[in-house]
């Protein structure tokens, strides 16, 4: 009965392919509704995306996974300050936009994790 719950490599490897390509869609959508924003805090939050994103998917890939966690809960409480504390919030971006930008990558994160955590069953069983 567990091993309804347990996944191949296969459909490990699949399920975080899809989970990147649709939340890697999902953050363009959620970049092309910005209006408004100057260019260095656009440059600054598009550095800040492509560390976030590029973590996620050597969460993955890498063989030292304490050193990637540790690098998703930096990148988390960066992108948590820049998106979401007033002082480090960039000028001319309704709040609204940068919420959908931070829980868009918050979902992502916490869906990749699940999904690199849950136990993979043997292909040979």
């Amino acid at each position: 009965m567990k091993d309804i719950f347990r996944s191949t490599a296969g459909g490990k490897a699949g399920a975080i392919d899809g989970l990147n390509l649709f939340f890697g869609a999902l953050l363009g959508a959620n970049l092309g509704s910005l209006q408004g924003m100057p260019l260095l805090y656009y440059v600054e939050l598009i550095f800040l995306l492509a560390a976030v994103v590029m973590t996620v998917r050597m969460l993955s890939t890498s063989p030292r996974r304490g050193y990637m966690l540790a690098c998703i809960g930096l990148y988390v409480v960066i992108g948590a300050a820049f998106l979401l504390w007033k002082p480090f919030q960039p000028k001319g971006v309704a709040p609204n936009d940068l919420q959908r930008i931070a829980t868009t990558l918050g979902i992502w994160v916490l869906l990749i994790l699940a999904t690199e955590l849950s136990p993979v069953r043997d292909e040979t069983e």
